[in-house]
């Protein structure tokens, strides 16, 4: 008697065949990434296994949009997006309140660069980066007139 089932040989070789796409998939990944010099953290982005679905999702034959295309009307459509996106936390202020965080640091050329974030209980949002040049004279100025252009943004 048997052992096993007739057909069952060829699912088996269908794993086997699937696995090995599989792998020339993953390969093809990873091959366009280092010439590309992308960054292999890339994959761990919440957008990268959304890309592959789309790119799967559409007919045999896609051509991915040109580098003019990217940086021009997928750049600004996506820079529209974070823009709405940060609408919903600027409601969240004016409702809760906020709490403004400063972060600063110097590069190697001893060129100051301060980070602000505002927290609020959606969450913390980067909200501004200032590059500090030679033009303030007292630590007090500065930090003055940041927060002045802070809150006429946050307005």
């Amino acid at each position: 008697m048997p052992r096993t089932t007739p057909g069952a040989q060829k699912s088996l070789q269908n794993y086997w065949q699937m696995k090995e796409a599989i792998e020339r998939c993953d390969l093809a990944l990873a091959k366009w990434m280092i010439d590309a010099c992308v960054l292999f953290n890339v994959v761990n982005s919440v957008y990268y296994q959304h890309a592959i679905d789309a790119v799967t999702a559409m007919d045999l034959g896609y051509k991915g949009p040109n580098l003019h295309v990217i940086r021009g009307y997928y750049l600004a459509k996506a820079v529209d997006e974070v823009k709405i996106y940060v609408e919903t936390y600027r409601e969240i202020w004016k409702k809760t309140g906020c709490i403004l965080m400063v972060d600063g640091w110097t590069d190697q050329k001893r060129r100051t660069l301060i980070n602000f974030l505002v927290y609020c209980p959606k969450g913390t949002i980067f909200f501004l980066k200032l590059w500090m040049y030679q033009m303030f004279q007292r630590l007090l100025d500065c930090c003055i007139s940041c927060l002045e252009r802070l809150f006429c943004m946050l307005g």
